[in-house]
């Protein structure tokens, strides 16, 4: 079955999609979770193309299309349903989704175990399509539909205003990576103060978390000279945090300043109560606190204005969008609540990352330092490569005899939970002859979200190796080529001036649905490979484009000129003016952000939700009765 979509509109309350079909295929959209499917309306057009049609208004008899997620698919014929072997046959792309399924319904720490997936017996595994028996995968998009999705979102207002049932289009991939689009019917009320959600139970948890911190830093004096080092999302040190504070402790800066480091990781299941007050207890009693990643707890709290937060975040820079880059798409932060909103300062690579990570962390370009990433203070003196190169040639012997590739992608999904990677975008089998006919050795180092490892059998294992465990920084210097996709993993290796090779066969999947803040064909400081083909063929023939990186790629590790630890202690702890770190305000120096704290806007923020409420009713007061 195929269905090719051309165009997709709204008139009035008529949602209409223009299609075509080689086999009479004809569109319907079903809700998974009512398992209800809901048909249009099919009229004929000119040159072979049929319009469907729903009025939404009537989408559900003399009531409007339910609020959930609608998804744009086909039925699966009745004739597929009577056995296992007839449905694959009809549709050669339902075994992922049935093995995807299957793997779900088991514990998550079976879910990646194929004996326990294999007692799942055939008609069992057809009852669950049978429970759900529609399939996205013979739909297609024009690119026009997809590129056009973010002017597609409709608004449907009621109740004078004070009601609202909108449709939102939202791209995804199914299991065999193709895209789908659902859409997203919803209803919302006005909230009249944003800034504080109505009956929402996380709203109540930031109200007591809150409440609970003003009473620790009311109780518990703040130490001047304490510095936190706090991680919430594992349980040791990044590399950043572990250089900085091991510059801190060279210079003799724990003689003079309490250096404290709390990690812990609040994804990893239900969290004990005790640890969320002991992270309040150490901002409370903090002057200086470091932070690497998004660090829940300040979603909940403002530190104060005695306080200085600072992001020195991991990466330097890449392709896929992360924070407020982000906002509106699944995941994207709080607009008013938000950890990123209340950092004092935030490390970047080099001046020209500014504009990037503003964007990203919801802060003006003044609260961004150009320091350089510290991790990378040490990265190319002679002495630290030629130790790692013997570390990692002992270790792996064969790293001597021939070129060696090192995968490093990024993962898909929206966070550390729903972490993956799509291997089925590599046959193995191919991938392993080119490695014996060019002598090369292929390396996967994989994110370490994803649970899932790649599946390496015994035939290839000569060859291609799993090294997720290993330091992707060591993998580096014994790398002569590195392959990765979104992931900002190239910003160190550049350092080294060896090739990079960009492999995105899902670049049109991801950018709709990850989001990407800059284009990879444009940035991109290597050749691009979109097809498992086109990247086969550039490792073989070694085909590297050299390309000169944009100024953003390089950091500041380049110049040589001192360490970016010392950069940001002396700006941070010290108050120094070190040059090119601030961002020069009309050539009188470097401007100072003020984090404007919950305490001193309190007032400000309750003038202007009032200002608005009573705006709000005034316009609510002159409505048409119409409206109603």
């Amino acid at each position: 079955m195929s269905l090719d979509v051309h165009q997709i509109r709204w008139r009035s309350s008529y949602l209409e999609i223009d299609y075509s079909s080689r086999d009479g295929g004809v569109p319907w959209l079903y809700c998974v979770g009512r398992r209800q499917f809901v048909p249009f309306e099919i009229v004929g057009l000119e040159s072979g193309v049929r319009r469907a049609r729903l009025n939404l208004v009537l989408g559900d008899g003399r009531e409007v299309l339910p609020g959930g997620q609608w998804i744009i698919c086909e039925k699966i014929k009745e004739s597929a349903l009577f056995s296992l072997q007839a449905l694959y046959a009809e549709y050669p792309l339902m075994p992922q989704r049935v093995d995807y399924d299957v793997r779900h319904l088991l514990p998550p720490e079976l879910r990646d175990d194929d004996e326990a997936v294999a007692q799942y017996t055939d008609e069992e595994r057809l009852e669950l399509v049978a429970r759900h028996p529609y399939v996205t995968s013979g739909v297609t998009y024009d690119d026009e539909v997809l590129e056009r999705l973010d002017n597609l979102d409709r608004v449907f207002r009621y109740g004078k205003n004070s009601y609202a049932y909108t449709g939102v289009f939202v791209p995804k991939t199914n299991r065999a990576g193709l895209i789908y689009l659902a859409l997203h019917m919803q209803f919302f009320q006005r909230n009249k103060t944003p800034r504080h959600r109505q009956r929402s139970r996380r709203q109540m948890q930031k109200d007591v978390f809150a409440a609970t911190y003003s009473v620790m830093t009311k109780l518990v004096p703040r130490k001047r000279n304490r510095i936190l080092f706090l991680k919430e999302n594992g349980e040791g040190p990044t590399e950043n945090m572990e250089a900085l504070q091991s510059r801190m402790i060279e210079r003799g800066m724990d003689k003079r300043f309490d250096i404290r480091a709390r990690y812990r990781n609040v994804f990893a299941g239900r969290q004990n109560i005790v640890a969320w007050l002991r992270d309040l207890f150490e901002i409370a009693r903090s002057r200086y606190v470091f932070i690497d990643d998004y660090t829940p707890v300040f979603d909940f709290i403002d530190p104060g204005e005695d306080v200085t937060l600072t992001q020195i975040w991991h990466a330097g820079v890449g392709f896929k969008s992360v924070g407020y880059a982000r906002f509106g798409l699944k995941g994207s932060p709080d607009p008013y609540n938000s950890a990123h909103r209340r950092y004092t300062y935030a490390l970047v690579g080099n001046e020209h990352l500014r504009r990037i990570y503003s964007e990203v962390f919801g802060i003006e370009e003044e609260a961004l330092l150009a320091t350089g990433m510290p991790r990378l203070d040490h990265f190319l003196d002679e002495k630290v490569e030629k130790e790692y190169r013997e570390e990692m040639a002992d270790k792996f012997p064969w790293s001597a005899k021939g070129r060696v590739i090192v995968f490093a992608p990024t993962f898909r999904g929206t966070g550390q939970r729903t972490a993956y990677y799509p291997y089925d975008e590599i046959d193995m089998d191919r991938l392993y002859r080119m490695c014996v006919e060019t002598d090369t050795y292929f390396v996967f180092e994989m994110h370490h979200f994803i649970r899932k490892r790649p599946d390496i059998s015994a035939e290839y294992a000569d060859r291609i190796f799993d090294l997720s465990d290993e330091s992707l920084t060591k993998l580096f210097f014994i790398a002569d080529v590195l392959v990765t996709d979104y992931s900002s993993c190239f910003y160190d290796y550049l350092l080294l001036k060896k090739p990079v090779v960009f492999f995105v066969p899902d670049k049109t999947a991801y950018s709709l649905i990850r989001g990407v803040q800059r284009s990879i064909d444009e940035m991109a400081p290597g050749v691009v490979c979109d097809t498992f083909d086109e990247f086969l063929d550039v490792l073989r023939t070694r085909h590297y484009e050299t390309v000169s990186p944009h100024p953003s790629s390089i950091d500041r590790a380049a110049e040589r000129s001192g360490l970016a630890s010392d950069r940001a202690i002396d700006t941070i702890i010290y108050g120094k003016d070190v040059p090119g770190v601030r961002k020069q305000a009309s050539g009188k120096g470097g401007a100072v952000p003020v984090r404007q704290s919950d305490k001193s806007a309190k007032s400000e923020r309750k003038a202007k939700e009032l200002l608005d409420s009573k705006v709000a009713d005034k316009d609510t007061k002159s409505a048409s009765d119409e409206e109603e």
